[in-house]
């Protein structure tokens, strides 16, 4: 019997070749390349904390934002509902972190 609870949909994240989002086996369409690089970014950490500098530093290598916290907030926000799960994308001491199954 599958362990996920059944009320979370789960969330697949596939990085060889295109990167691929799929929500209960459904493709999850990401709209922008940022949105992307950061569920790319969180996917690889493997569930681990990634410090909020680090993805600034990885979302905008040149230009950063003005308010670069901000930017990523709502980054993650938009990620959080692209993929139906507010906590898909956990705040967490020392960052965020993807909370999907391995």
């Amino acid at each position: 019997m599958d362990q996920r609870d059944e009320r979370k949909p789960g969330v697949e994240v596939a990085l060889l070749g295109p990167l691929q989002v799929c929500r209960d086996d459904q493709p999850v369409p990401l709209a922008g390349s940022r949105l992307r690089e950061l569920v790319a970014r969180l996917a690889l950490s493997s569930g681990r904390p990634v410090d909020a500098a680090t993805l600034v530093d990885a979302l905008w290598p040149e230009d950063r934002p003005a308010d670069p916290a901000n930017a990523l907030q709502s980054l993650v926000s938009r990620l959080r509902r692209a993929l139906g799960r507010a906590d898909a994308v956990e705040q967490v001491a020392g960052g965020y972190r993807l909370a999907i199954d391995g």
